[in-house]
């Protein structure tokens, strides 16, 4: 299945679930982190494929080192959302618990 339909299709079933009234705001917090998930899962998919079509070209050493950069910047703004998505899937297990605590941005985020 292309990924867009995926992506459509969950956010049907999240939007579907939102209507319960038995759905706490925790669970409207998970639903939102595990969309986040997925759509940074769509664009890591885009860039392997821009990976492998430049993985075919002839390209100089420079170019090389400058896609690699590209690459390694990405990765890390990936691994800033990653870990903005678990902090809000514990913050919405918290919140169904009722043991909320301070929520604080992670290290490598910070700009």
């Amino acid at each position: 299945m292309e990924h867009s339909k995926m992506l459509n299709q969950l956010q049907e079933a999240a939007a579907g679930s939102l209507n319960n009234p038995r759905v706490t705001l925790g669970e409207i917090t998970i639903i939102s982190a595990l969309l986040t998930e997925f759509a940074v899962t769509l664009i890591l998919f885009e860039e392997v494929e821009k990976f492998r079509e430049f993985n075919d070209n002839d390209t100089s050493p420079r170019e090389k080192i400058e896609f690699n950069k590209a690459v390694a910047d990405l990765l890390k703004e990936v691994c800033c959302i990653e870990e903005a998505i678990v902090k809000k899937i514990k913050a919405g297990i918290e919140i169904d618990s009722g043991h909320s605590g301070p929520h604080v941005g992670g290290e490598c985020c910070k700009r």
